[in-house]
């Protein structure tokens, strides 16, 4: 038997799939596919890191009474302005050890779209996992963080946070 006859029917047939040829009536077609082809690809190419929405820079530190608070991951939660149904994008930052965070709404360290947002805090919480069940949950679970909105303007935004214990309820 002829190894070679299984790879000249692929060749064949890939031939006649990317021909077109098997569409018979449609060759009239073949260069409108071919500049649709073009166009889908070179909109595709436009679809990076950048979004929507321009963004400014946001960094600072977060405390708690005093010390810095070493995990977790800050959520920027846009905030409608009066009269507008424009919610802009949500950021995140992750609260490296020293304290510090550096917040991204498309790709790394970018920045948050300008606008007011509200601010909300989680603490890590460990994986439930066989190795970690004797491990503690994160001393800040449930902790609050002030201020709880802010104003992002246009260029750079140096804000500082502070979490505070959760407050008694009953």
């Amino acid at each position: 038997m002829n190894d070679h006859a299984g790879q000249d029917c692929r060749i064949v047939f890939l031939h006649h799939l990317f021909s077109l040829s098997y569409l018979g009536c449609f060759k009239v077609y073949r260069p409108l596919f071919a500049g649709l082809f073009l166009l889908v690809v070179t909109v595709s190419m436009g679809c990076g890191s950048q979004g929507a929405y321009d963004t400014s820079p946001v960094h600072g530190t977060v405390t708690f009474e005093g010390e810095p608070v070493i995990e977790g991951t800050i959520d920027f939660l846009p905030i409608p302005g009066p009269g507008s149904e424009e919610m802009g994008k949500p950021g995140a930052a992750s609260i490296a050890e020293d304290g510090t965070y550096t917040a991204s709404t498309y790709g790394d360290s970018d920045g948050i779209v300008p606008g007011r947002k509200r601010v909300q805090y989680s603490a890590p919480l460990p994986e439930d996992t066989r190795e970690n069940a004797n491990k503690k949950p994160s001393p800040y679970v449930g902790f609050e963080i002030e201020p709880a909105e802010i104003d992002v303007k246009d260029g750079d935004n140096q804000i500082d946070f502070v979490l505070t214990k959760p407050k008694k309820t009953r």
